[in-house]
């Protein structure tokens, strides 16, 4: 009898397991600028919504060369209405060659860290795109140059992400110039899915690529994991 409850507990957790690995994890980015109002969101959804994380920027300010960008964080786990934590930073001129220099580090104690990157974009879907702009510079000539040149922009940065992305969808882009008016307005929404077994993989192989690498735990140690757990004793 107990041998039957014992097979049926482990069926229904591999079955639940392999639903689980088969399904999708789901992600969107939104950016938008309207004047000097900056708002950036980011939105994870995994195990058909069980799973639910968002993370807000709502306040992006330029505070001058010294003091750099102010950018005010928000990350909320939607499964449970609560605010998760909440920061308040200066993205400044050293900050940005601090993190160049770490970033740098981390691809060089990582084996193949390229490969794995291209591979693991290889699977991700991506299944909306919508990025408009508006945009005028007080003059009618200059505004259309100014224009063809977004375009131009656009299209090279959309072209290029999705050398390694799997484009789904037919993207919606927009650049609707405004003559003899003064205005930049953009929004930009980019919904995408990825397996959550293939997210799961891709993990995996990281972090056998890092342990192959000499100095790759002890690198991602010093520079990703110790600096965050820092950040959490402090909040």
């Amino acid at each position: 009898m107990w041998m039957v409850l014992v097979s049926i507990v482990v069926l229904v957790l591999l079955a639940g397991f392999a639903v689980a690995m088969f399904s999708d994890v789901r992600g969107e980015l939104y950016f938008s600028r309207v004047r000097d109002n900056d708002q950036l969101t980011v939105q994870i959804k995994a195990l058909s919504g069980l799973v639910r994380y968002k993370f807000e920027v709502p306040v992006i300010q330029f505070k001058g060369l010294s003091q750099g960008v102010l950018v005010q964080a928000e990350t909320v786990n939607e499964a449970r209405p609560k605010l998760r934590n909440e920061n308040r930073e200066h993205i400044t001129k050293h900050k940005i060659e601090r993190f160049y220099r770490n970033a740098r580090e981390i691809v060089e104690h990582t084996l193949s860290f390229s490969d794995w990157m291209k591979q693991t974009l290889a699977h991700v879907q991506c299944t909306s795109l919508t990025w408009n702009t508006r945009i005028g510079v007080g003059d009618a000539p200059e505004t259309a140059i100014t224009t063809g040149l977004v375009w131009t922009l656009k299209s090279s940065l959309l072209g290029f992400a999705f050398r390694w992305v799997d484009l789904r969808t037919k993207p919606r882009v927009e650049v609707v110039p405004q003559y003899n008016a003064l205005e930049f307005t953009t929004t930009l929404r980019v919904r995408g899915r990825m397996r959550a077994g293939v997210a799961l993989w891709a993990g995996l192989r990281l972090v056998v690529r890092i342990a192959r690498e000499e100095g790759g735990l002890r690198t991602w140690y010093r520079l990703v994991v110790k600096p965050r757990r820092r950040k959490q004793l402090v909040s």
